[in-house]
C-alpha cells in the first residue's frame, strides 16, 4: 500500500542507537494508560479499543495504521470545524475581501444547501448514489467470492481486480486531474516550452474506457519524457518536480484502469474453480459489455455544492479569510481526507443543509453490516448509525440507532442547555418514529456529558475488522 500517511522510517543503522539510549527509555515507575475522567466512554466501560489491540498498535507504532489511529484521535472533529466555517468562517472570508468568483461561490453554496423534508431526502439518496462505487449484482456476487475464497492467492486476486476497476471507474476524474496539474505546471516553464507542452496534451480526453490505452501511450511516450528532460536541463527540483511526481502517480492510477487489463483479471479470476462456480455462466466477454454500458458519472451534477464548497475551501486556505482563519478551512480538509481513509470500514456521509430555515451540518456514520452476518438479506442484518448534527442556535447533538430486524433502538443526546425540554423532545421523538412505520424497542433522551467518539460506537475501526475498503 502507498505510503499515503507519510509514514517515516529511521534511517538503516540508527534504530540501534535510539533504542539503546538511555534517556529515550521510559520510566519504570510511570503510570501507564492512566484514568482520562475528561474522556468519554463506553456505556460498557471499555476503551476505544480492545487491550490486544492497544497492545498491536504499541508494537506497530511506525506502521500506517498506527498512524491512522493516532490522527483520528487527534484531529479535530469535522462536525465541530465544519459548523465553525459555516456559522461563521466563510463570512470573514466576505469580510476579507475576497476576489468575486470565491463570493459567488458562497452565495451558490448557500443557495444549494436550502431544502424542504422531501428534498432533504433526495439529497441523502444522492450522496449514498455518489459514495457507494461497488455495488449491483456483480459486486454481491464478487463480495460472495471475497468471502468463500478457499486460499490466499485467490482472495489478492479478487483485491487485485477491485483494485484496477476503482482506478478504471475513475478514470474521467484521473484525467481532470492530469490536466490540472498539467496546466499548473506551465505556469514554471519558460514560454517556448510551455507552448510545446500545450502542444503535447491537446488531444488528452476521456470520454469512456476506450481512451485509455490512447492517453497513457500519449503520457508515457512524450509527456512524462519531455517533462523529465526539461527539470534536469534546468535543475527545476521546487514545484515544477513536485508537480511532476503528482502527475506520475496521476498516470499510473490511470494506466492501471486499462479495460483490456480488468477483463484479463476477471479471466484470470475464471482459472480459480470456486470463483467460476459464483460467476457461472459469465465470461470475460460478457464482463466487458456490461463495463461498456456502465455510467460511471451518474452521480455528476448531483454535488454542485461540493465543488462550490471545495472552491470556498481553497481560497481559506490561501489565506483569503486571513491566516488566522486558515487553520479552520486545513482542519476540514484534514478531516475529510481521515474519514474517506482505506482504514476507515464504515460509510460516512456529510450533509450541510439549511432545513426550513434553519441552517445545519450533520455527520452520518453508517455500518449496515453491524453483526458481520454478510447475509444477502438487509433486513437479515444489524446496521448500526451514529448521527452527529449542529443545529445554529440551538447546539450539538449525537444520535446512536441501531436497526435489527425491522425493529429499532436510539439513545439521543442534547445540548444541556435544553434540559428543561427533555419531556417534549422525547415526545417529539416518539412522533416521528411512529409517522415513519418504525417500531422502538427502546429510546432513551438524556444530557450530552460530551461528543462520542467514532471509534466508541464503531470499535472495529481500531480491531481492522472489515479491512476490505476501496476508496476513490
Amino acid at each position: 500500500m502507498a505510503n499515503i500517511l507519510r509514514v517515516t522510517t529511521p534511517p538503516t543503522g540508527y534504530e540501534n542507537n535510539v533504542r539503546n539510549n538511555p534517556q529515550n527509555q521510559p520510566d519504570k515507575m510511570q503510570i501507564h494508560q492512566p484514568v482520562d475522567p475528561n474522556r468519554v466512554a463506553r456505556p460498557d466501560g471499555r476503551n476505544d479499543a480492545n487491550s490486544q489491540s492497544q497492545a498491536q498498535l504499541s508494537a506497530n507504532y511506525d506502521s500506517n495504521f498506527g498512524t491512522f489511529v493516532r490522527l483520528l484521535r487527534d484531529t479535530p472533529e469535522l462536525t465541530d470545524t465544519m459548523s465553525k466555517l459555516m456559522y461563521g468562517g466563510m463570512a470573514n472570508l466576505v469580510e476579507a475581501g475576497i476576489g468575486a468568483d470565491t463570493a459567488e461561490d458562497i452565495s451558490t453554496f448557500f443557495q444549494l444547501l436550502k431544502m424542504t423534508d422531501a428534498e432533504l431526502l433526495e439529497f441523502l439518496k444522492n450522496q449514498l448514489s455518489g459514495s457507494v462505487r461497488f455495488q449491483g449484482p456483480f459486486f454481491a456476487l464478487m463480495r460472495d467470492a471475497l468471502t468463500n475464497a478457499p486460499t490466499v492467492e485467490q482472495r489478492t486476486a479478487i483485491l487485485a481486480f477491485l483494485k484496477r476497476y476503482n482506478d478504471m471507474s475513475s478514470g474521467k476524474h484521473l484525467m481532470e486531474n492530469i490536466k490540472d496539474l498539467l496546466n499548473d505546471m506551465k505556469k514554471y516553464m519558460f514560454h517556448e516550452q510551455r507552448d510545446l507542452l500545450e502542444q503535447l496534451a491537446k488531444g488528452l480526453q476521456h470520454r469512456g474506457p476506450q481512451d485509455t490505452a490512447g492517453n497513457t501511450a500519449r503520457l508515457q511516450q512524450d509527456i512524462i519524457p519531455f517533462l523529465a528532460k526539461y527539470i534536469a536541463q534546468t535543475r527545476n527540483m521546487g514545484t515544477l518536480r513536485d508537480l511532476a511526481a503528482q502527475l506520475t502517480y496521476n498516470a499510473a492510477r490511470y494506466e492501471n484502469g486499462d479495460l483490456d487489463q480488468l477483463i484479463g483479471d476477471f479471466k484470470n479470476l475464471l482459472k480459480f474453480p470456486s470463483f467460476q462456480k459464483t460467476f457461472e455462466g459469465m465470461d470475460e466477454e460478457q464482463l466487458r459489455e456490461l463495463l461498456m454500458r456502465m455510467n460511471f458519472e451518474k452521480a455528476a451534477g448531483k454535488t454542485a455544492w461540493a465543488d462550490k464548497f471545495l472552491n470556498i475551501v481553497e481560497s481559506g486556505i490561501r489565506g483569503d479569510a486571513g491566516l488566522e482563519n486558515r487553520q479552520v478551512f486545513e482542519n476540514v480538509i484534514n478531516s475529510m481526507l481521515l474519514n474517506e481513509s482505506v482504514y476507515m470500514p464504515v460509510l460516512h456521509l456529510m450533509l450541510p443543509i439549511e432545513l426550513n430555515g434553519q441552517l445545519m451540518f450533520s455527520e452520518l456514520w453508517i455500518d449496515p453490516d453491524e453483526d458481520g452476518s454478510a447475509s444477502s438479506d438487509p433486513k437479515e442484518r444489524t446496521a448500526k448509525l451514529l448521527i452527529k448534527f449542529d443545529i445554529k442556535d440551538v447546539g450539538f447533538f449525537d444520535l446512536l440507532m441501531v436497526y435489527e430486524k425491522e425493529n429499532v433502538s436510539m439513545r439521543l443526546f442534547y445540548p444541556e442547555n435544553l434540559s428543561s425540554f427533555e419531556p417534549e423532545i422525547k415526545r417529539g421523538m416518539n412522533e416521528i418514529l411512529d409517522r415513519n412505520g418504525l417500531n422502538c424497542e427502546y429510546l432513551g433522551v438524556e444530557r450530552s456529558a460530551g461528543s462520542i467518539p467514532v471509534s466508541a460506537v464503531f470499535p472495529k475501526i481500531f480491531e481492522r475488522k472489515n479491512a476490505v475498503n476501496v476508496t476513490i
